[in-house]
């Protein structure tokens, strides 16, 4: 797990999750604040659970930055359902 913080000051966890379907996601979860309890996820390309977890280790804060931009709403679907 890492942390980040954003440029709004909001506190973020970042994990790898399982998908459906052989997808990997950074799930961000906000901590503490107004925006607590908020969940994002970005897909990640990677082929197991320990090359996703080795992505997120290798992430500098402003990779993780760009990716939580990226990040959609968890509850959100793509167009292929997931």
């Amino acid at each position: 797990m890492r942390r980040l913080i954003d440029s709004d000051g909001i506190q973020w966890s970042v994990d790898v999750l399982f998908g459906s379907y052989g997808t990997y996601y950074l799930i961000f979860s906000a901590g503490p604040g107004e925006a607590s309890g908020q969940v994002r996820k970005l897909a990640i390309g990677a082929d197991t659970q320990q090359q996703a977890v080795a992505q997120l280790g290798a992430m500098d804060d402003v990779a993780l930055g760009h990716a939580l931009a990226d990040a959609t709403d968890f509850d959100a679907t793509s167009p292929l359902g997931f």
